[in-house]
């Protein structure tokens, strides 16, 4: 790859996505080498793996569908304080989401990040983000079949009822503008993945970062992890599942618990197949290229710097070679580890049936476990001779003491 100028010190290089252009895999490389990095003088701030609650947070943008959802602010507060506090290393962070943000809050970001701010957009050919972002609104529980999202999200002009957030971030222009005008096209950098040179995305970030060739490594990620793409008849099952399930106003919290964190982990984790995987009709085919060439040329006159081959937005995928029904049958196998999933995350063992569920129980279900273990030691002399009241005031001192600072 070409040679790129390493920012000045103590810059602040705010990757704002999009989605499925290798933002999780450059998350978990920078979060396993956190300690690595700071030796080499760049902090990856936090102690998760990325930093989705606080762009969130900041954003007031729901994870789900319940606005129960909304993350605090505290948490992009807490992130900022800690950049804040180091007065010596450039700083790598951000979340895909930030690629939906409107001008305004566009402006906001680059405002709270401070004079030191740069921002990096990674971007990746439509015909092969399409599938994936599909993919995407059926693991949150969006029951629309593949081809009739596409009709409705790549039509000219798109329905942009349909899966709202689709259209602010994969307007990779209009993304990549939204940034250039709120921080300034000299203080925009824009990646374009190459699937022949895979390493241009690490490297990228590695020469921006002033980082030693390799230290942001690939890492052995598990599927769910890598958040790795289903076959036709894993999506199917969901994307059904769904159609069943929402009406009936099932929680985000449970759904993502047991549903996300559970059959879905299980699946992505440990199945293994030969099935297909969804595919472009030859229709979508031409229309991605199409759009990713309008792209191409809208980017090109923003001024911003280009890292990698703008005209790869507009290379064309394979496309299916017949159009089938989406299948009315799944195998055996499939359904029998969603339902484990399903009952191991249930259970509060994760997806795995693990003795601990550090992943996908929810705060507020570990909260209902305890006090629930905590009306279990109510006696009978208890119930008869304080009744209610004692009950009362038993689950009250249990929930205060489950408070922050309780």
């Amino acid at each position: 790859m070409p040679d790129v100028a390493p920012l000045p010190e103590r810059a602040r290089l705010f990757h704002v996505g999009i989605p499925k252009s290798g933002t999780t895999s450059l998350q978990m490389a920078a979060s396993v080498g956190r300690e690595a990095l700071r030796d080499h003088g760049v902090l990856y701030p936090g102690r998760k793996f990325n930093h989705r609650l606080a762009v969130l947070g900041f954003m007031g943008r729901r994870w789900g569908w319940t606005n129960e959802a909304v993350p605090s602010s505290d948490h992009w507060d807490n992130l900022m304080a800690e950049i804040e506090r180091d007065h010596r290393r450039r700083v790598l962070f951000g979340h895909e989401f930030a690629s939906e943000a409107k001008p305004e809050t566009a402006a906001r970001f680059v405002e709270s990040i401070g004079e030191r701010c740069h921002v990096i957009v990674t971007l990746r050919s439509p015909g092969e983000i399409l599938p994936s972002a599909w993919q995407q609104y059926v693991k949150a529980g969006v029951p629309i079949n593949f081809d009739e999202w596409l009709e409705a999200v790549i039509a000219d002009p798109p329905n942009r009822k349909v899966t709202k957030g689709f259209h602010d971030r994969n307007d990779q222009a209009g993304v990549v503008q939204r940034w250039a005008d709120a921080a300034g096209a000299d203080r925009v950098t824009v990646v374009v993945l190459d699937k022949k040179h895979p390493e241009l995305l690490f490297g990228a970030f590695e020469q921006l970062l002033d980082l030693p060739s390799g230290i942001l490594a690939s890492q052995e990620l598990g599927g769910f992890a890598s958040n790795r793409g289903l076959t036709v008849p894993e999506v199917e099952l969901f994307r059904s599942l769904n159609a069943i399930i929402r009406p009936h106003k099932v929680e985000w919290e449970d759904f993502e618990r047991i549903i996300r964190n559970g059959a879905m982990r299980r699946i992505m984790d440990t199945r293994v197949s030969d099935e297909a995987k969804p595919q472009l009709p030859p229709w979508a085919v031409k229309r991605a290229a199409e759009l990713g060439g309008g792209y191409a040329e809208a980017i090109a006159a923003t001024g911003v710097q280009v890292i990698g081959d703008l005209q790869k937005l507009a290379e064309e995928v394979p496309a299916r070679d017949h159009d089938d029904p989406p299948p009315t049958e799944i195998p055996i196998d499939l359904a029998a580890e969603a339902m484990a999933g399903m009952m191991s995350a249930a259970t509060s063992r994760g997806a795995l049936f693990l003795e601990t569920d550090d992943q996908g129980q929810s705060e507020k279900h570990k909260q209902m476990s305890r006090i629930k273990q905590e009306v279990n030691q109510f006696t009978a002399g208890e119930l008869m001779r304080f009744g209610f009241w004692f009950i009362g005031d038993r689950i009250r001192r249990a929930v205060s003491r489950l408070k922050p600072g309780g």
